[in-house]
This record gives structure tokens, C-alpha cells and sequence, in this order.
């Protein structure tokens, strides 16, 4: 049975003092004879035995210092700090026709109520390019696709064959500007949700694009173009949504309008697709930065003593401080999670959100400061938490005098990933649910998970083939484990033009997943990553009968059969056809009748595989481990009904 939890602070006063008294006697070899309260003996022993039940309580108290001292020894995060939300917005600044592109610096405070309780800083420099209030952006892959774009329906934009692609787009500049900065563009796509956006917190940086992409410019309507002079690519290759900012090189004015991206490699996965291109972006945060110098801080640190627990309390970061750096008397200061582990020369201090303070050592974990204010200087940042979540609005304005005068801003994404700070308990919750978290791949099952949690990439499937080694294909290879990965890839629509139907991983998607397995794996074992080894099949459907409408029943059936072979989508369980499975004419019959209903009835399916005919002979077509069908072709026949007792002797 399941033995209760014990209990260490059950001792009272009461009954410390009556085994006190049962000792006197025997302790004092009789010589103590007085044990009332009046005796100054039995005063001291009230005393002690008061004293020693706090400390008892102690005993099952686990202070919070302790527990933060235990999570940094684990290895575990302490608790986490507030985090601040982040949106993009588009900078609006009118001017007069002619009038030089206004900049608006990077570090400009925006805020989205009348009272600028909630203030978001610009993260980049922004040149505020002219726009036409009635002109759109064009985009142009095979087709005009502008319709598309404004839309939101996806634009598929380059190709995922391996081929070279390419995709224009026409910005609504005005004017013939020459440009004071960088062109800056949200580049939305329709990306995984596993695919963090580069503006939130907890992307990904570092994942090799899919596809060496390049931007360049051109004049609509003339020969006139080139190549940016340098390109700023926030969304890591069209991987993900993101800030571009691309360089005009020197004479580029806004008649150069139009934008020209092409790759000689397409090796997407599938066709990224855009959802919004706007023009003047930049991503913020919910925060704003303070620097303070002068009087304030000196009244401060010349009235402390040479004690511990020194408090510096800056202005207005009351209830939303969340960093800060100091430097008093020339030495530099540095806010730290805590005091547990450091030292007594350590200038440190903690960040205390609540009081909007920073908090000092006490010599033995973390120095004292002097009370010295020269060249006394506090760099500090207030923000953070879920206050900044919000919608999409149209109202934001300046929140100081920096700004130029008529900056106004839109929201073009929701604001969001803004957390408030997280307590002691909730760090102790994450650390007992990080114990459970697979971070070394010992089993087949760790490098599954391991490469379906790879940051910044999107693994739908993986399949772990133990002992197959590229190198050997005809052994079995101790040590040696083969993942194939299966990527995400939209299954929306089967029948859209830019369907994939065997979606394959991008190089800089298996470096990823190899780079992360490979400091996971154990030390005699080999790692090998690799796309699935997709094999051509080809149906043909036999229905009964004469359908009323043959060519719906054929399009139901080839569509039934594409999901039930789908390698994401597929299988009895809709979660992808398994790794290796045969194909078994049965229950591809089941699958097509399941998809004609009343159309018409299933008598037989053959099952062609590699380009070959399809089989009559009913039966299983068998995979290899890492194989997955891919449904090329169906063909669908009528046949006469057999009449009944046909074939009977």
C-alpha cells in the first residue's frame, strides 16, 4: 500500500516541556526540586523549548531560494521571467508630394491606447517609403495572382521540383525617392505550426534555408534592374513568416518599384505559400527603455549604508520591470536570477518586478555596493507580460517626442507570446514535467520523438529503421539507425494545383534533424537522416454495374484511394500510411467503396507498382521498411453485374 507522506513539525510546546520536566530529576541527580514556572530553570526551558518549535516548523518548509538553488543544480530553468508580446506593425508617415522619405528610428516607443499604458518598441530602423492610397501590390508566378494575394487565398510561389523559379511583385511606391534605408517587408506564408514566425518569442534561428533565394529589383515597364546590395531575410529562406529588408543599392529611386525573387534550386517541400506582402513592417515589442542618470539615482545610493539587502528603486517600473544594467562608480553591474550561486565579489543584483527595484547581495552571495553615485548610470527596461496581447488595431501613435509628428501605425499580425513572470510553484511543476522529456536517444522511439521536436522545423513522421546503413543496404549493421522523416506539407485541398503528393524534406531541414540527433545519439551508434523512398502505384477499379454518373463515381474513388494512400493523411487511422505496410487489394477496395458510397459498388482492385501494370492476381504487394506508396494513377472500369448464380454448377 502507499505509505503517507511523514510529517517532521508534529512536536509541540506542550509536550517539549513535559519531557523536559521528566528529565530534571534524573539530569540534576535530585538536586532540582523546584519545577514551577516561577523557577528561572523552567523559565529558560519555555524559552528554549518556544525556540526549538519554529524550528521544527522549518522542517517541512521548503523555501523558495532552496528551490531555485535545487532547479539551477537539475540543470532546469529557474523561474522564468515576465516575457514580452511582439506584432508587426506598418508605419504610416504622410508627407508632401516630393518631400524626402521620412526614417523612423529603431527604439521608437508606439503605443494603441489614448493613455500609453501599453507601449511597443520598433526593433528596426524603418525608411517609411511613400505609398499609393488606391494602388496594390501585384504578384505575378504563372499567372497574375494578384486577385489571389489581396484575397488571402495563398499564392503558391516557387516550385518544389528542384528546378530553378522565380516570382514578381509590384509595390505601390509613389514618387521618384531615392531611398534613406532599407525596404522593409512582411513576407506572411501559410507555414506549419510547428514553424514559430521570426518576430515571436521562441523562433528558431540557425535552420539552413530549404532554398538559396534571391531578391532583386526592377523598373516596370523598362529593362532597368539589379541586385539589392544587401538582404536582411527574416523568414530563413520562406521557411517561415518574416521581416525582409532589402538594400537599394545607390541610385535606386521609388520608381524602382518592382521586385523580383527567384532561387536556381527550388527544394521546398511543397510551394511556400504567400498570404500578405506589405510594404514599411517592423516587428515590436511590448517594451520601452529607460536610461537614468543625475539626482534621482544619487539621493538613492547616498543614503545607503554599508549593509546587505541594498534596494535601488527606478522610476515608473513599478509592476513591469523586466532587465537592467547598472554602473556606479565606473564598475559595471549585472542582474543575475538569483543570489544562490554567486559570490562575494559578484556585482549582482536581482531584478525585483513587483516593487520595480533592483536588489542587492549581502556580501557572502553577491557583493554590497558602495554608496558611491559617480557617473552613477541605470539602463533598465519596463514591459512584458500577457498585458500585451491584444488584436489587430489601427490606432497606434507615438508615445513620446522622437517620433515624427504624424507617425501613425497599423497592426498587420496579432499581438501575442507576452507571458507574465512565472512563480516558484509553476517553476516547479515545469521542472518535475521536464524529468519525462526525452532529450537522449537511446531507443527507437527517442528518435522519433527527438525529430519531430527539432526547433524551427516542421517533422510530421519519422520511421526508425534499426541496423540499415546507407552504406550496407544488403546487411544489418549494429549501432546503425536510419530515421526517414516526413516533413508537413498542406493537405487542405488533395486537388489544388501546388498538392504534393510525396512530400519530401528539404536539405536544411535534414541537417537540422541530423545536427540535433547527433548530439543526442549515444556514443557507438551512427545516425543517418533521409527522406522516405517513395515507390509509384497504380489502381485500377473495377465497378459494377452502369453508374448513373461514371465520371463522378472515378473521381470519387481515385480521390477516396489518394487519402487512404496519403503519406500524412493516409492509413486506417488518418495519421499517414505506415512505414513498410503492403498494400492489400482488400482494403483498398474497402477504402474505394467507403469513398463511392451509393455511386456504384467495388467488385475488384488491382494494385500496380514501380510503372507496372496493374496485377490481377489479388495479391498483397509488399514495402520495404522504409517504403510509402504514392498513388500516381487510378483507373476505373465498368464491368458487367455478375447475374445471380452465374457461375454456379
Amino acid at each position: 500500500m502507499t505509505l503517507p507522506a511523514p510529517k517532521l513539525d508534529d512536536l509541540t510546546w506542550d509536550a517539549i516541556m513535559a519531557e523536559s520536566r521528566r528529565r530534571v530529576p534524573a539530569e540534576s541527580d535530585g538536586l532540582w526540586t523546584l519545577h514551577a514556572p516561577a523557577d528561572p530553570g523552567i523559565t529558560l526551558l519555555e524559552l528554549f523549548a518556544h525556540l526549538l518549535e519554529q524550528r521544527l516548523y522549518w522542517l517541512d518548509q521548503v523555501p523558495d531560494a532552496l528551490v531555485v538553488a535545487l532547479l539551477r543544480l537539475l540543470g532546469v530553468d529557474p523561474p522564468r521571467p515576465a516575457r514580452a508580446a511582439a506584432t508587426v506593425l506598418h508605419l504610416i508617415v504622410p508627407t508632401d508630394p516630393g518631400a524626402p522619405v521620412p526614417v523612423v528610428r529603431a527604439g521608437t516607443p508606439l503605443s494603441r491606447d489614448p493613455l500609453g499604458r501599453v507601449v511597443f518598441t520598433l526593433d528596426d530602423e524603418v525608411a517609411a517609403f511613400p505609398l499609393d492610397p488606391d494602388g496594390e501590390i501585384t504578384a505575378v508566378t504563372d499567372r497574375d495572382r494578384t486577385a489571389d494575394l489581396r484575397a488571402r487565398r495563398g499564392v503558391p510561389l516557387l516550385a518544389s521540383d528542384g528546378g530553378p523559379s522565380s516570382a514578381r511583385f509590384t509595390l505601390p511606391l509613389t514618387g521618384e525617392l531615392p531611398a534613406p534605408g532599407p525596404l522593409s517587408l512582411l513576407v506572411e506564408v501559410d507555414a506549419p505550426a510547428a514553424v514559430t514566425p521570426e518576430w515571436l518569442p521562441g523562433a528558431t534561428d540557425g535552420v539552413p534555408p530549404p532554398a538559396e533565394l534571391n531578391w532583386s529589383w526592377f523598373r516596370p515597364g523598362t529593362d532597368r534592374g539589379g541586385a539589392f546590395g544587401k538582404v536582411e531575410d527574416g523568414t530563413a529562406g520562406l521557411r517561415r513568416s518574416g521581416v525582409v529588408r532589402l538594400h537599394p543599392p545607390p541610385g535606386w529611386t521609388t520608381r524602382d518599384s518592382g521586385l523580383l525573387l527567384s532561387t536556381p534550386a527550388a527544394t521546398f517541400t511543397a510551394p511556400p505559400r504567400l498570404l500578405r506582402l506589405a510594404v514599411n513592417a517592423c516587428a515590436a515589442r511590448h517594451l520601452r527603455r529607460h536610461t537614468l542618470t543625475g539626482a534621482v539615482l544619487a539621493q538613492q545610493i547616498e543614503a545607503w549604508l554599508k549593509l546587505p539587502g541594498q534596494r535601488l528603486v527606478l522610476p515608473e517600473a513599478a509592476d513591469g520591470l523586466l532587465d537592467a544594467a547598472l554602473s556606479l562608480a565606473d564598475e559595471e553591474w549585472s542582474a543575475a536570477p538569483d543570489f544562490t550561486f554567486g559570490a562575494s565579489a559578484d556585482r549582482i543584483f536581482v531584478v525585483d518586478r513587483a516593487e520595480g527595484a533592483l536588489v542587492f547581495g549581502d556580501g557572502l552571495t553577491g557583493r554590497v555596493p558602495r554608496p558611491d553615485a559617480r557617473n552613477a548610470r541605470a539602463d533598465y527596461t519596463t514591459g512584458g507580460g500577457r498585458a500585451g496581447n491584444g488584436g489587430l488595431t489601427a490606432n497606434w501613435l507615438p508615445a513620446d517626442d522622437s517620433a515624427p509628428a504624424a507617425l501613425t501605425a497599423t497592426s498587420l499580425v496579432q499581438a501575442s507570446g507576452g507571458q507574465d513572470p512565472e512563480t516558484v510553484p509553476e517553476a516547479r511543476r515545469r521542472a518535475a514535467a521536464a524529468l519525462g522529456e526525452v532529450t537522449r536517444a537511446v531507443t527507437a522511439e527517442d528518435f522519433v520523438t527527438l525529430a519531430r521536436t527539432t526547433p524551427g522545423v516542421a517533422v510530421a513522421r519519422a520511421h526508425p529503421a534499426v541496423g540499415e546503413h546507407p552504406g550496407h543496404p544488403c546487411a544489418t549493421v549494429p549501432g546503425a539507425v536510419t530515421l526517414h522523416i516526413v516533413p508537413s506539407a498542406p493537405r487542405d485541398d488533395l486537388t489544388r494545383e501546388d498538392f504534393v503528393p510525396d512530400p519530401r524534406p528539404d536539405p536544411g531541414l535534414l541537417c537540422a534533424v541530423a545536427a540535433r540527433l547527433d548530439r543526442a545519439r549515444l556514443l557507438t551508434s551512427e545516425v543517418f537522416v533521409r527522406p522516405p523512398d517513395y515507390r509509384d502505384v497504380t489502381l485500377r477499379v473495377d465497378l459494377s454495374g452502369d453508374p448513373a454518373d461514371r465520371a463522378r463515381a472515378s473521381a470519387a474513388a481515385a480521390d477516396g484511394l489518394r487519402r487512404y494512400l496519403d503519406p500524412l493523411i493516409g492509413g486506417e487511422d488518418g495519421e499517414g500510411w505506415p512505414f513498410g505496410e503492403p498494400l492489400r487489394p482488400s482494403a483498398l477496395l474497402r477504402a474505394a467503396q467507403r469513398a463511392l458510397g451509393d455511386l456504384a459498388d467495388v467488385l475488384a482492385v488491382a494494385i500496380g507498382l514501380d510503372g507496372d501494370e496493374p496485377d490481377e492476381s489479388c495479391r498483397d504487394v509488399r514495402l520495404r521498411a522504409g517504403d510509402l506508396p504514392v498513388l500516381r494513377a487510378v483507373r476505373t472500369r465498368v464491368v458487367p453485374a455478375a447475374e445471380p448464380g452465374e457461375g454456379l454448377t
